[in-house]
């Protein structure tokens, strides 16, 4: 998708390619891309043709076709309000505490650090909890199960043990829980009832499935934003050191108490907007995909895209044009100040997707990741190690953008 982008004659609003021998449209015109997303989404509600039933686990929320999609997309969808994220943080918070002691354990042997396994651990055990009450324990264990589980997810290593556990360890959870009745206001809670109330007939296996989904996308994608964050701040200590400084006096005027009050005036104050950047540059899907449902003629245009074409849109690609973002590899935060925002077009910014079928949990990820990121900004310094490359290294192997062999700064506990 990146070489589609680049090479493009900056003329073209869409630039015909091939996935093997299969024909793909590439949207590159930012006002097509609001016309899939968001105006005519009702044709490109779905977003891929692969289906296999077989595949137990791609039967979820973020795979399943339009007409199965908005069903269960409204149901799941009041499970992430603010006021349950509200309800969901002094969960997460407890976790920042043993969050911290990893970190202060892990430089006593060595200061260098692979930040992205550390913030796995944290992202594992809030995941975990919020949304299935159970407790993974990955910061107090580095053997927990779910953490051995993460860790195969993303390179597909054994991933029929992975599907074992979703199917057995999981659903077992699930049914322990009708049995015996038990209620607690979580994500578990609302497949019960959908499952009880017959509404879309979910079997044990679609259960799985969503469970899945909501555990991979959710640790992954926050444990990363962390750590792409870090890496960054690491590289730029001037804005390392201004946003340590605005934490403390945030927290100082909320008595030292990483309160949710204390996040929410962190993120009117745009304290944290280094976030968006930091999506800008790596967001966790470098394209979206979708599917035209009919012929449809691309408005403002001659190019009629057939029935059951594929559709991509290169979100890294748009993210990185330097027409649209100048110096696009420098990490600017006030990018993203209103000001500067209102400068561009709405779907320049694609880090979480865009449209009806955009990211479901983003309130609850940048939550997590704010969370995690306040807890160890205020305690730790995060340098860079001399002579390490200054640009990240990707899998190829995820289907997100993940680092290839993690994410090494140097950590030092701050002086207080």
């Amino acid at each position: 998708m990146q070489e589609v982008y680049d090479n493009h004659n900056g003329k073209s609003k869409v630039v015909g390619a091939y996935i093997y021998t299969k024909p793909v449209a590439v949207i590159v015109d930012l006002d097509l891309v609001k016309a899939v997303l968001i105006k005519d989404f009702h044709n490109f509600s779905s977003r891929m043709t692969y289906k296999n039933e077989k595949d137990i686990l791609s039967q979820h929320l973020f795979n399943i076709e339009g007409k199965l999609w908005r069903p269960l997309r409204m149901k799941f969808s009041p499970t992430f309000t603010s006021r349950k994220i509200k309800f969901m943080f002094p969960t997460v918070r407890n976790f920042c505490e043993d969050f911290v002691r990893n970190f202060e354990n892990s430089i006593e042997k060595s200061d260098i650090v692979n930040v992205h396994y550390m913030n796995s651990l944290f992202t594992v055990d809030a995941i975990g909890t919020c949304f299935f009450g159970i407790e993974c324990n990955s910061l107090r264990n580095p053997d927990a199960e779910f953490l051995k589980i993460s860790s195969r997810i993303f390179t597909r290593k054994n991933f029929n043990f992975v599907e074992d556990f979703f199917r057995d360890v999981v659903c077992e959870g699930f049914k322990a829980r009708e049995r015996k009745h038990i209620i607690r206001n979580d994500f578990v809670d609302i497949l019960i009832d959908l499952k009880k109330s017959g509404e879309l007939n979910l079997s044990y296996d679609q259960i799985a499935a969503q469970l899945f989904i909501f555990f991979t996308a959710g640790f992954e994608t926050s444990s990363t934003s962390m750590s792409y964050a870090l890496f960054e701040l690491a590289k730029y200590p001037t804005i390392q050191n201004k946003l340590r400084q605005d934490i403390l006096e945030i927290m100082e005027r909320h008595n030292n108490q990483l309160t949710y009050e204390a996040l929410m005036d962190m993120t009117h104050n745009k304290k944290l907007n280094l976030l968006t950047e930091t999506l800008r540059m790596y967001p966790p899907l470098p394209f979206l995909q979708r599917v035209s449902l009919n012929d449809y003629q691309l408005p403002n245009t001659n190019v009629k895209i057939e029935k059951n074409t594929e559709v991509f849109i290169p979100a890294y690609g748009i993210h990185y044009d330097p027409e649209i973002y100048a110096e696009p590899k420098e990490f600017r935060p006030e990018r993203f100040l209103p000001p500067e925002m209102a400068k561009r077009h709405p779907q320049a910014f694609l880090g979480f997707g865009d449209g009806p079928r955009n990211c479901i949990a983003l309130r609850f990820g940048r939550m997590i990741t704010k969370l995690g990121l306040i807890a160890i900004l205020r305690k730790f310094k995060f340098s860079t190690i001399p002579g390490a490359a200054r640009e990240m290294e990707f899998s190829n192997h995820s289907m997100v953008l993940v680092p290839k062999d993690g994410v090494y700064l140097k950590v030092e506990k701050m002086k207080t």
